[in-house]
């Protein structure tokens, strides 16, 4: 006879009074004769691996000091965040969970599955001599910093790994850290806090920390907030920034002293009582290229337009005219494409200039009036004014001389001789049109002939002291200059000189474009240079 082991299939619970054995009740068993298995399995799906590394004590661990095996896999901790396998060559690892070094309570969320599970501890520190801190600050070694390159890393003692990054303003702003950076000096300020609402069913709670204080308690919309620290480990903050450097300029190659130049290359453009120009530039395909028609652009008062065809190819000028203050687009009665390529597009740019009343760090104008169009960030630009004030063509520095004596000088050479020539009664007339910034003389060759020349322009022509002298620059078409004829005294001999300079109506400006050093990108690249003027209009 084959005897099989008994095995349970339930377990019940159950009141039985026992007394001796009685022939009369008997003894009942139960069992079975066959062989068939009762056995079992289910699947359980368990969530995160949890450990108390210092149960039973109340000691804080020291960041960077858990070490330990779960299976054939090594654990290591890093400011709080647990990694496995870590590569011993370049030091990357898998993030398998976090610890809180305030508790000691690890959290693994990533293992091997189908290993065992007890944890072996390979090492482990802790200490009671270190306060932790709900506020750090620190200035970074290099300066200034570039905008949204700053990152910190610190391990609260009860929330984690914390990893703060700046935006544009170096502003640190989430739910436990509170902090921002000033990009010029490098200096770091953040603040470890939640705020939190006082209700009546915490407040007790809140009240027995030893960090509270009635002063912290604050108002806000009607509700009682106070700032809980978040408690972080000092020892575990790491931070990584990308500051610039700057390369000493030469000046031999700049062509100017840089001792006055900011070292970071930065110069201040907008100042208070200064001169702000917004500016939108736009462009606009005409539907048609037909001569004489009047297309209307999507906006009026603009300051500045031009055609070009599909290929960039501009419209030669006199084949359209433009309506600024309407915003329309005429062309010619006699266009044709010709060569142009459809459709044409009209680039036209209008603008607000006003006066600036405050500028703020962060790049924010405010302007002493309202703007006059509606701008679109994405085509928007502002910028300063250079402003230059009236300009008016003029002549300076007359006087004559005996004979030229070769050089360019602005106070007569030599004795001086009885001719002369007669500006106050009839002074040598120039216009904004056609002086030029020159200095002249005009020597005689003869008692009534000479010739004229300028110190760039060289010898532009001839004339007598019989009629009005107007040589025409042949850029405007209009005379560089007019010497009355009634002007001339008598007594000029061959070999006299009349020197006089005229001054242009133009301002000079120094344009230096700098372009930092890289591969290109493009093969030609070019910009413009805008002339924007104020001009009283005649009714």
């Amino acid at each position: 006879m084959t005897i099989y082991q008994s095995q349970p299939s339930n377990v019940s619970l159950g009141n039985t009074t026992y007394k001796a054995f009685s022939e009369t009740t008997g003894i009942k068993a139960r069992y079975r004769d066959a062989s068939g298995s009762t056995s079992g399995t289910k699947a359980i799906t368990s969530g995160d691996l949890k450990f108390d590394l210092t149960y039973g004590f109340s000691e804080q661990i020291l960041a960077g000091s858990v070490r330990f095996k779960i299976g054939n896999e090594t654990f290591i901790d890093r400011t709080g965040t647990i990694y496995r396998n870590v590569n011993p060559l370049n030091g990357s690892g898998t993030a398998s969970g976090e610890i809180q070094y305030g508790n000691g309570e690890l959290s693994l969320t990533s293992w091997t599955p189908n290993t065992d599970n007890v944890l072996t501890l390979e090492s482990l520190t802790t200490t009671t001599d270190l306060p932790p801190l709900s506020h750090v600050s620190f200035r970074t070694p290099v300066i200034p910093i570039r905008p949204q390159s700053l990152t910190v890393v610190v391990a609260s003692l009860d929330f984690g790994q914390l990893t703060l990054t700046t935006d544009e303003n170096g502003i640190i702003e989430t739910s436990r850290a509170h902090g921002s950076i000033n990009h010029d000096t490098g200096f770091v300020n953040i603040y470890f806090y939640t705020k939190t609402e006082i209700t009546s069913a915490n407040r007790a709670a809140i009240e027995a920390n030893a960090w509270y204080d009635i002063l912290l308690e604050y108002e806000e919309l009607g509700k009682t907030y106070i700032n809980v620290p978040v408690w972080v480990d000092a020892s575990s903050v790491r931070y990584n920034a990308v500051a610039y450097t700057y390369i000493p300029l030469d000046s031999e190659i700049l062509g100017l002293s840089a001792t006055r130049l900011p070292l970071d290359g930065k110069v201040p453009i907008f100042r208070v009582g200064g001169i702000g120009i917004v500016s939108s530039s736009k462009s606009q395909a005409l539907p048609s290229a037909i001569a004489g028609t009047t297309y209307n652009l999507n906006d009026q008062r603009i300051s500045w337009a031009e055609l070009e065809d599909a290929n960039g190819t501009k419209v030669a000028f006199d084949l359209y005219t433009i309506d600024y203050d309407y915003g329309r687009v005429t062309l010619g009665g006699d266009f044709v494409l010709g060569s142009l390529v459809a459709p044409l597009a009209v680039k036209y740019r209008y603008q607000d200039m006003g006066l600036i009343r405050d500028v703020q760090i962060n790049g924010q104008l405010t302007f002493t009036k309202p703007l006059t169009h509606n701008y679109d960030a994405v085509d928007t630009i502002v910028g300063s004014a250079l402003v230059i004030g009236d300009m008016q063509a003029r002549y300076t520095r007359k006087f004559v001389q005996g004979s030229w004596s070769g050089t360019w000088s602005d106070a007569p050479v030599g004795a001086t001789i009885p001719a002369n020539y007669n500006d106050a009664l009839y002074p040598i007339q120039v216009t904004n049109k056609g002086a030029i910034q020159e200095r002249w003389y005009i020597q005689f060759t003869d008692t009534q002939s000479f010739r004229c020349i300028g110190e760039y322009s060289g010898q532009i022509g001839t004339g007598t002291t019989n009629a009005d002298y107007a040589p025409i620059n042949p850029v405007t078409g209009v005379p560089y200059f007019t010497v009355k004829k009634e002007g001339w005294g008598e007594g000029w001999a061959n070999g006299n000189v009349l020197r006089f300079n005229t001054v242009a109506a133009n301002f000079p400006v120094w344009v230096i474009r700098t372009v930092k050093q890289s591969e290109p990108t493009v093969l030609s690249d070019q910009f413009q240079i805008m002339l924007r003027g104020d001009i009283d209009r005649v009714l």
